[in-house]
């Protein structure tokens, strides 16, 4: 397991996700069908399969997940992995009454700002559905720069069995 440490700012506080947390990331994102909308996974049927997810998939092999927390209570989730040795992929997702807030925009700048010291990584990446203005902002207000559109590039389940258009944004960091 990578070793995932704590990352702070004023409004967000990133810490890797405990088993403890299953209830509150079912409730408030896992079994959101518009906070799943756009991601690469459906709603979870029950919090035992939150509790599977925690336990088996994050923080395994070279991805890292943050839980989001705002005042304490759980928000979201951020992750990064990666996919080349010098690169890294970021996803993340926020629960619905902290949309708007500016909250996303603040998680994702830490893990850019916590990369700064790794001299391994050259180039951040994310992708976002190609209808996903939220998405496609919070990247823009981290920096990252919209690079192309890719046609049938990934599968959203929650918008159709066939492989959608994506917004590739990306900054080189070295």
């Amino acid at each position: 397991m990578p070793n995932t440490q704590i990352l702070a700012g004023p409004l967000v506080r990133l810490r890797p996700p405990v088993v403890e947390d299953a209830e509150a990331l079912y409730a408030r994102i896992a079994s959101d069908p518009e906070v799943t909308r756009y991601l690469s996974w459906c709603p979870h049927s029950g919090v035992a399969e939150t509790r599977r997810v925690i336990t088996t998939l994050f923080n395994v092999g070279d991805e890292q997940t943050w839980l989001v927390e705002v005042d304490g209570e759980v928000a979201g989730l951020c992750a990064r992995r990666r996919p080349q040795p010098y690169a890294v992929e970021l996803g993340y997702c926020l629960a619905r009454q902290w949309w708007g807030r500016g909250l996303m925009s603040e998680a994702v700048s830490l893990m850019l700002t916590d990369l700064q010291s790794d001299p391994t990584v050259y180039r951040v990446t994310a992708y976002c559905h190609a209808d996903n203005a939220g998405s496609a902002g919070v990247m823009r207000r981290c920096g990252l720069s919209l690079e192309g559109r890719l046609a049938r590039y990934a599968m959203f389940p929650n918008i159709s069995d066939e492989p959608q258009d994506v917004l590739l944004f990306g900054k080189a960091v070295r």
